[in-house]
């Protein structure tokens, strides 16, 4: 009698869900401040830069599902401005080439996805960015400022079940508002040129030159100006050299009675406007009974402006 055997084979069948899910976020109002920046940079040139708009997202879509993600802009004036009224225009936009600016009432379609990574649509701080451009503008130091506010409205799935199916939307709409901020410091220039008082063979007549000066201050700032002792002061008193001997002079208002320098205690004030201010000072020797010695007198003087 043979004995057989039976093998049995047991075979394990399971069926194997799973699910991405995904969310968007609204962060909620918010203040974004751009940074400081001198007077005449905002003057000069134009500030490119972005800002989060506190709207993000995580996770994948359905490749079946159509999802889509809006952005209406609902409030801004386009201009920050302080609390002088002075104004610096500028421009918004949704795209990092700055390729359509984002105007009042206008809504950016950011598309209907297909298995795309939706953190690929935002920045480093997982927010949708906004992308922010000045105009030039001659204004004032202070905090400049506006509010601009954007209603969000989303549509997408949320959850891929089996086979990519779609097992849940996220919908949601809401209206965040942001408080965008710059910072402008005050800051000066100015520009001069060597001056020449010409020839003379006699210190007993005097000679006198212009010396221009070109000051370009923020608008509305106070500052002061004077002319140092230069590289020759002694006793009191300026001096053109050459070798031992030398040749004083003083540096004057143009009417000849007000010194200008050598410190600030005998300063010119000056208000700034943004733009370059012309002002003169006269150079003037000193009468003195005597003939010098033949050759070129120099001195090398310093203008400074506080403010």
């Amino acid at each position: 009698m043979s004995t057989k055997y039976v093998l049995v084979a047991l075979v394990c069948l399971a069926l194997i869900s799973f699910k991405l899910q995904a969310g968007c976020t609204v962060v909620g109002n918010s203040t974004q401040n751009l940074g400081s920046f001198s007077s005449s940079q905002i003057a000069t040139s134009t500030l490119s830069t972005r800002f989060s708009s506190n709207f993000s997202c995580s996770g994948f879509v359905n490749l079946l599902d159509y999802s889509r993600i809006d952005a209406t802009l609902v409030a801004a004036n386009f201009e920050l401005q302080n609390a002088n009224g002075d104004a610096i225009p500028y421009t918004l936009y949704t795209d990092a080439a700055r390729s359509t600016p984002f105007v009042l009432n206008s809504t950016k379609e950011f598309g209907s996805f297909n298995l795309i990574d939706l953190l690929g649509l935002f920045g480093d701080d997982g927010t949708i960015p906004l992308y922010f451009d000045t105009a030039v503008a001659n204004v004032s130091a202070g905090t400049y400022s506006d509010t601009i506010a954007i209603f969000w409205r989303w549509d997408y799935c949320s959850g891929i079940g089996l086979l990519g199916i779609c097992i849940g939307r996220d919908k949601g709409s809401e209206t965040i508002i942001i408080n965008v901020q710059l910072t402008v410091t005050g800051s000066c220039s100015i520009q001069t040129t060597d001056v020449s008082l010409g020839s003379l063979t006699y210190l007993g007549n005097v000679s006198s030159a212009i010396l221009p000066l070109n000051i370009n201050c923020t608008k509305q700032l106070s500052y002061q100006y004077y002319v140092d002792g230069g590289d020759n002061f002694a006793n009191g008193q300026r001096n053109m050299v050459l070798n031992a001997e030398a040749i004083p002079y003083v540096i004057k208002t143009t009417d000849g009675h007000t010194a200008v320098g050598p410190s600030m205690a005998h300063s010119i004030a000056g208000l700034g406007s943004g733009q370059v201010q012309g002002f003169q000072l006269l150079v003037l020797t000193i009468a003195e009974d005597r003939f010098p010695m033949p050759g070129v007198y120099r001195d090398q003087v310093r203008v400074i402006v506080e403010f």
